[in-house]
This record gives C-alpha cells, sequence and structure tokens, in this order.
C-alpha cells in the first residue's frame, strides 16, 4: 500500500475515534458547549491535513531545499485558512466563540500532532 493511501486509512481511524468520542462528551458531561458547527469544523481540519499530507509525499524526493521550501508554503496557506476561519466565526458569533476556539484548539492540536508523527514516520523510512 503507498504511503498516501495507508495515511488516509489511518486518518480515516484516528478521526473516526476522534468523532466517536466527542459525540460521547457532547452528548454527556459537554452538552451545554455543543457547536453544531463541530462536523464542519473537524471536517475542514481533516481535509486539510490530507492535502497538507499529500503535497508533503509529492515533494518529499526533490530535494531539501524544495521540501522545506513547501512544507513552510503549505504550513502558511493551512494557518492563514485556519486564521480566517477562526476570524469569521468569532465575529459572526462572539457568544459561541470561547467554546468555538477551545474546540478548535483541541481539534488543531490532536490532528497536528497526528501529522507531525506521520510525517516523522514516512521521513525516517526515506
Amino acid at each position: 500500500m503507498n504511503a498516501f493511501k495507508k495515511f488516509i486509512y489511518v486518518e480515516i481511524i484516528f478521526t473516526t475515534i476522534v468523532s466517536a468520542i466527542a459525540l460521547l462528551l457532547f452528548k454527556t458531561v459537554l452538552s451545554a458547549f455543543y457547536l453544531p458547527v463541530f462536523w464542519f469544523l473537524i471536517g475542514i481540519i481533516t481535509l486539510l491535513t490530507t492535502a497538507f499530507h499529500y503535497s508533503i509525499i509529492q515533494i518529499q524526493d526533490k530535494g531539501t531545499s524544495k521540501f522545506a521550501n513547501r512544507f513552510m508554503m503549505v504550513s502558511g496557506i493551512k494557518m492563514i485558512i485556519y486564521l480566517v476561519l477562526i476570524t469569521s466565526y468569532s465575529f459572526l458569533f462572539p457568544e459561541k466563540a470561547k467554546v468555538f476556539l477551545i474546540t478548535f484548539f483541541i481539534l488543531y492540536m490532536l490532528y497536528t500532532a497526528f501529522e507531525v508523527f506521520y510525517i516523522v514516520k514516512h521521513l525516517k523510512k526515506k
């Protein structure tokens, strides 16, 4: 199985586990903090993580300089997209901004750790 297909398979499992835990928490102890936009948020983060990983896999064999440039460029684009998303939601729904930001931060940290783990694992194989 090639590296990207394996990553997608593992990411689907990871997203399913995160979604199941979130659903359980939002149905029980965190029901007051549930945001319907959560599912959109987890979808956006998953798609951006997938696109970022695909981009990194495509450039890894082109040399260290190109790899570092692409990594920084894609990271910057992803950060800008996240910033626009956070800012837009916070201005549109200021009463829910705090819960949204905490939820976003938790998902961001989970998916960033997952992404870094797989990038390092993949690069060590090469």
